[in-house]
């Protein structure tokens, strides 16, 4: 006899930001080292004699009339003109210091990053217009900013040199500072492009020269292989190459990216796969492709940062990863319903060429939220100014595509867009970027909507980052669909990681087992093994049977995560539906009496569910098989 249980859990989270640096299996990484003067030289010979930035300052109208005279960025200088009557804000300090008194980072942050906005707005209102009525407005921001106390993210606040430490925000505000004064010009006084080289220099370059110099060693991410590295190296490289005059100088943080980008490619598995999720590839990606056209454009063409034999497949992750209908699974801390930027996909494409004929010759119409990577899309570039598309396309994305190095693979119905049911499945490992120990996870898209799976990210906290990060049901492996073993989550580590036991794939029918037994720490666990078979017939449907075997009886359940209505409409059925989308499960637990038990949780993101179902009393072996289709 089957019973049915209602648990309710509730958390609160705020928001931070730190890197997460878990590397799956051994790569190569490039250390720190003195810089190559040689090299230097040689980069010296390419750069140009001025410094440049990405787009054309204001004077050279072209591009800016031609933008002025689509009407897209109208809202922008309509936000610009409300600026204009509207004293700038303070650096509100006992805001910024909430992290330590009140372990609250966002607030801080957010404060932060709303002053940094105004200079964006105006500035690219001031290029639009050219009238200079924003000026006077600009050169009070900009000298607000760069007498603010700090750049730093507050969470990466230290007092011994909170004005020399270079990370994600340090390295955002030094590049567009650099971006500012190169676009404007002759428009802002002498000594407030100054002023702002002076403390591009002091805050960003030079802390970065003296680390490459073995003076300190408070930049770590030099040799991480996550978003951080393509972040802080594209703010520190575009700030060089924009303000700085002598070409040696500016070569030198040419070299350092040349050196040290290496480690970001080597976070993506031999496959394109980025562990880190969707979310983090368009903030480390779209930063990294930055820092490849301006480097690109700087030395005509001499260096090229997408030469690397696997960048097109990392720049095919974005593609790749669709399930169905532009619906994505939410795998690490991705926020649910993220998809990859639509510029990103286009420019990646193009360059490297992919077939990709939905884009066009133009990126997606862009937005005016930063002063780099939104000007680079908006003029001329590498891509924008390649006479032909790419033509190579990958003639099994209909049906599927597999991951096989990461152990993840994603079917389809036989296409991208249409009805019927498609899956991403997750084998991999618990050591990778952002890490959610969801081996054995998978998500199902029906229609346009997905209706079960991976919850995705919830808000950031002090705690993420730290040895309390798996308190978070949401963040460890009993917030997502896979099994609890004898009471135990999964562990973390590369250890715990999935064994590929069967793939066999065909027109019709897909299959995917999975060994995941190194996942739990339970001495007695004999096998645990998933199967995910995926039938494309009809509107398609998706099998996934666990059997287990102990050694002396345990407990042992499985779930099922979702925010769709959940109703049952016979005995081991239910039917979900999200959106107008429905889908129904199918229970079979091959005789074994079981119960069913729903907890909805919320920490601090959007609430879902947990459908648990829980195999009655200890056992020394089973199967259970749920079964997913559409109604």
């Amino acid at each position: 006899m089957k019973k049915l249980f209602f648990l309710f859990w509730f958390g609160s989270c705020a928001f931070a930001q730190r890197p997460v640096v878990q590397d799956a299996s051994p790569v190569k990484i490039v250390r720190v080292a003195p810089l190559d003067m040689d090299r230097v030289e040689q980069i010296a010979t390419m750069l140009p004699d001025i410094p440049q930035g990405l787009g054309d300052p204001y004077r050279e109208r072209t591009t800016w009339s031609q933008l002025k005279a689509s009407g897209h960025y109208d809202r922008i200088i309509r936000l610009a003109d409300r600026y204009l009557d509207t004293p700038f804000p303070e650096f509100d300090e006992a805001l910024y210091m909430r992290m330590f008194t009140h372990g609250d980072s966002q607030s801080g942050k957010d404060m932060q990053f709303g002053r940094a906005r105004w200079l964006t707005t105006l500035t690219w209102a001031e290029c639009l217009t050219n009238e200079g009525k924003y000026v006077p407005k600009i050169e009070e921001v900009i000298k607000g900013l760069i007498s603010q106390k700090t750049w730093v993210n507050p969470r990466n606040y230290l007092e011994r040199n909170h004005k020399g430490l270079v990370e994600l925000s340090a390295a955002r505000f030094a590049q567009s500072l650099a971006q500012a004064v190169y676009l404007l010009d002759d428009k802002l006084s002498p000594s407030t492009i100054a002023g702002v080289k002076e403390e591009i220099n002091s805050r960003v370059l030079m802390p970065i020269l003296a680390t490459i110099n073995g003076q300190n060693n408070d930049h770590g991410w030099l040799t991480a292989t996550n978003n951080w590295n393509a972040v802080c190296l594209a703010g520190i490289t575009i700030a060089a190459l924009t303000v700085l005059e002598e070409k040696k100088e500016r070569a030198q943080y040419v070299a350092i990216a040349e050196r040290y980008h290496k480690n970001f490619i080597a976070g993506f598995s031999d496959d394109g796969y980025c562990s880190e999720g969707i979310g983090y590839y368009n903030y480390g990606f779209g930063r990294f492709i930055a820092l490849r056209e301006i480097v690109w454009q700087s030395t005509q063409g001499q260096l090229d940062f997408f030469g690397h034999p696997k960048m097109k497949k990392i720049a095919a992750f974005g593609i790749r990863t669709e399930i169905i209908n532009d619906a994505f699974p939410a795998i690490a801390d991705c926020k649910a319903g993220t998809r990859p930027a639509g510029p990103i996909v286009w420019y990646a494409a193009r360059n490297l060429g992919i077939f990709m004929p939905q884009y066009g010759d133009q990126p997606p119409p862009g937005d005016a939220a930063d002063l780099a990577t939104d000007i680079m899309y908006a003029f001329p570039n590498t891509a924008s100014m390649k006479t032909e598309a790419g033509a190579e396309a990958d003639t099994d994305l209909a049906l599927r595509s597999f991951f096989d190095v990461a152990g993840i693979l994603i079917v389809r119905p036989g296409t991208l867009g249409g009805p019927g049911l498609g899956a991403a499945l997750k084998g991999g490992n618990n050591a990778e970027h952002h890490n959610h120990n969801d081996v054995g996870s998978y998500t199902i898209a029906v229609g346009k909507e997905v209706v079960t799976g991976d919850p995705g990210l919830i808000p950031y906290t002090a705690k993420t980052f730290g040895q309390e990060r798996y308190t978070y049901k949401s963040l460890g492996s009993y917030g997502h669909p896979v099994p609890l073993v004898a009471g135990k989550e999964q562990i973390r580590g590369a250890k715990a990681k999935a064994t590929i036991l069967r793939q066999e794939f065909t027109l019709r029918k897909d299959i995917f087992a999975l060994d995941l037994s190194s996942c739990y720490q339970v001495p007695g666990l004999k096998k645990l093994a998933r199967e995910f078979t995926y039938e494309r017939k009809g509107p398609g449907s998706l099998e996934v049977l666990d059997t287990f075997e102990f050694t002396e009886p345990f407990d042992f359940e499985t779930a099922w995560i979702t925010r769709s209505s959940v109703k049952e409409i016979l005995p081991d059925q239910w039917l979900l539906e999200f959106n107008g989308e429905k889908l129904v499960v199918k229970l079979d637990s091959f005789g074994l009496p079981y119960q069913v038990l729903v907890e909805q949780i919320s920490e601090g993101g959007e609430p879902y569910s947990r459908i648990a179902v829980k195999i009655d009393g200890p056992r020394k072996s089973g199967r259970i098989k749920l079964t997913y289709q559409i109604p």
